[in-house]
């Protein structure tokens, strides 16, 4: 079930917003320490506005408005356990048909031993559900939570649990479907209750938390560092949704991909790779097919029987993006970047028998992948000095979104005839292309290439057909 807190400061805006947010929430709570003008009158005005049920919490612990709330006949309160055992007993003593909810947050950090402590202490309260909340400082945080939503299952007591923080945005996700009560939503963006809230259409209408059939989900990802620009979510989730699978694809924000893989490789059915891990991964796949080997660079991982496989649909979906515009045997290429995506690009460049640049601004990263592949390299500036380019790849992140305005080539360098193609997705239509476009180039965006590498893995995840038009209305 989904969640949404009202974070209204006014008793009028509030109202309105319980009115929006009953076309797609479960639950509403709402949230009394927020609202500046709230008073025992506004407090029966906002309940009498419900359609659906609602939870009432004030973090400013004032036993008036929870009383009063009680007496409104609130479907639920939420006490914050610091408000001592006593008062919280007088509070369940008069709750009459209202369900309580004992709750405990850490704003700062996830610990084990806290969680379970505060775990026994509420639960020795007896309260209808509790609920246990703190902050992701990394991805393996919210295991921690996990394992306090199974052990409060098989102890036969609801709960709510979930990090918060970007780190701990995979656990409002997942927790519903490991057996939480609940998770928290955002009316929209810009009314978070809390880090890391999620908005609730993109929560239910992406994610589909409230239509997947729970522990029996197939569970696939993005393992990365940033990942907040990626859409790969939007397109695999639409696709999984149009194909009736009860799977769900998450963005995971990694910092050490080795601990990652170690303590996630029993809960993913498969992952996308990106930067800065697609060499790295390799060292953690029981298998590399012989494509991802030549390429040396990975960007898929499959899951399967326990056995990690390494793929790589980065070069096929490039290429098939770059045929379409354009042939690559005996022309000129420029390719910008020694990493990952680079790799994959260059190596189907050589196999069409292109004549293959390679620039870097880390000089020695071009050398190295240039003596690898037997073709040309050089610094970026170098770029000027090259005659007769057909074909310019920008195959980094610069110009990715947030830092939009930035481009690897001057547009001076951009002659026409050329044609440019940016693997960047976000934004579609990059400085680099746009720069391109004035200057009389064909151009080819990275959605192209993202679309392509999408369904040839969404192909490898599934076993089944990628409904790509789906895919590409979504992106």
């Amino acid at each position: 079930m989904i969640a949404i807190p009202i974070t209204a400061s006014k008793a009028n805006e509030a109202i309105k917003d319980i009115r929006e947010a009953s076309g797609m929430a479960d639950l509403i709570e709402l949230r009394l320490d927020l609202i500046k003008d709230i008073n025992e009158n506004n407090l029966k005005k906002l309940l009498a506005n419900k359609k659906r049920k609602i939870i009432v919490t004030d973090r400013k612990n004032r036993l008036n408005l929870i009383k009063k709330a009680i007496e409104l006949k609130a479907d639920f309160i939420d006490l914050d356990v610091s408000m001592g055992e006593k008062t919280i007993k007088k509070v369940i003593n008069t709750k009459k048909n209202t369900k309580i909810i004992i709750s405990f947050h850490n704003f700062k950090k996830t610990s084990e031993k806290e969680i379970n402590d505060k775990f026994e202490k509420i639960k020795k309260l007896n309260p209808n559900i509790i609920k246990i909340v703190a902050f992701a400082n990394s991805i393996n945080d919210n295991l921690i939570i996990f394992d306090l939503i199974k052990k409060s299952i098989k102890q036969r007591k609801k709960i709510i649990a979930f990090c918060m923080g970007e780190k701990g945005e995979i656990s409002r996700i997942l927790s519903p479907l490991l057996g939480s009560f609940l998770t928290f939503a955002s009316l929209k963006k810009g009314k978070e209750s809390a880090p890391g809230q999620i908005e609730a259409g993109i929560l239910k209408n992406v994610y589909r938390v409230n239509k997947l059939k729970g522990k029996n989900a197939k569970i696939f990802g993005l393992v990365g560092n940033p990942v907040k620009h990626s859409k790969g979510f939007l397109v695999h989730n639409k696709a999984f949704d149009k194909l009736n699978l009860n799977s769900i694809y998450l963005n995971f924000l990694v910092d050490d991909l080795e601990s990652f893989i170690e303590n996630f490789k029993g809960m993913i059915s498969g992952l996308s790779i990106t930067i800065p891990f697609k060499r790295e991964i390799m060292k953690y796949a029981d298998e590399i097919d012989p494509a991802a080997k030549g390429i040396g660079a990975v960007n898929t991982i499959l899951n399967i029987k326990g056995k990690l496989i390494g793929c790589n649909t980065d070069c096929i979906a490039a290429i098939k993006a770059i045929k379409e515009k354009t042939q690559i045997k005996n022309k000129k290429v420029v390719i910008i970047g020694a990493g990952g995506a680079a790799r994959a690009i260059a190596y189907g460049i050589k196999e069409e028998k292109g004549e293959l640049v390679i620039l870097n601004r880390t000089v020695s990263k071009a050398e190295k992948l240039a003596k690898e592949l037997s073709c040309e390299y050089g610094p970026l500036d170098k770029i000027g000095e090259i005659k007769n380019i057909s074909l310019l790849i920008n195959a980094t992140s610069i110009g990715m979104w947030p830092n939009i305005s930035e481009s690897p080539v001057k547009n001076n360098k951009l002659l026409k005839g050329m044609v440019v193609f940016d693997t960047v997705y976000n934004p579609k239509d990059t400085k680099l292309l746009r720069g391109a476009k004035s200057n009389g180039c064909k151009t080819i965006s990275g959605t192209e290439m993202f679309i392509n590498q999408a369904a040839a893995q969404f192909e490898l995840f599934t076993g089944k057909k990628a409904p790509i038009s789906i895919m590409r209305e979504a992106l």
